[in-house]
């Protein structure tokens, strides 16, 4: 299973979000997942299977003082969400939503086995446009 695409979601005044129906009807039967910062100030939402694979790589991590202090601070921010049963909808958590500087506009992309949820200036530069040749990568397409 592997999460793809791109989906827009607007937060409620709540501070509760959708999740895309394109992303959940690869996971149908799930409720629960975890959300934790990602890189460039994203978050990254993982289904609980892959969130224990994900913490056994940070257990793996070479025990410097870095390792220590970057795998502490994703583990001590993430939290688990549960999707509500009538919209399909989770909180997104306050320090994570404003970590990342959303506000209203949400962008879900898949990357592979989590899904990166950032604000519409984030997802940005991952749009595609003419100008994308993917050069060095030729080996692979």
């Amino acid at each position: 299973m592997s999460f793809q695409g791109n989906e827009t979601a607007i937060l409620d005044g709540n501070g509760r979000v959708p999740f895309p129906l394109s992303f959940r009807k690869l996971v149908p039967n799930e409720r629960e997942f975890y959300i934790s910062p990602g890189v460039d100030n994203c978050l990254h939402l993982r289904r609980v299977c892959d969130y224990e694979v994900w913490r056994l790589k940070l257990d793996q991590l070479e025990q410097t003082r870095e390792n220590y202090i970057n795998r502490r601070k994703l583990l001590s921010n993430t939290e688990r969400v549960v999707l509500d049963d009538k919209q399909n909808r989770f909180l997104l958590p306050k320090k994570l939503k404003e970590w990342a500087g959303i506000d209203k506009d949400v962008v879900f992309s898949g990357n592979g086995d989590f899904v990166v949820i950032s604000n519409v200036e984030k997802a940005a530069p991952y749009a595609l446009n003419e100008a994308d040749d993917f050069k060095g990568m030729e080996w692979i397409l």
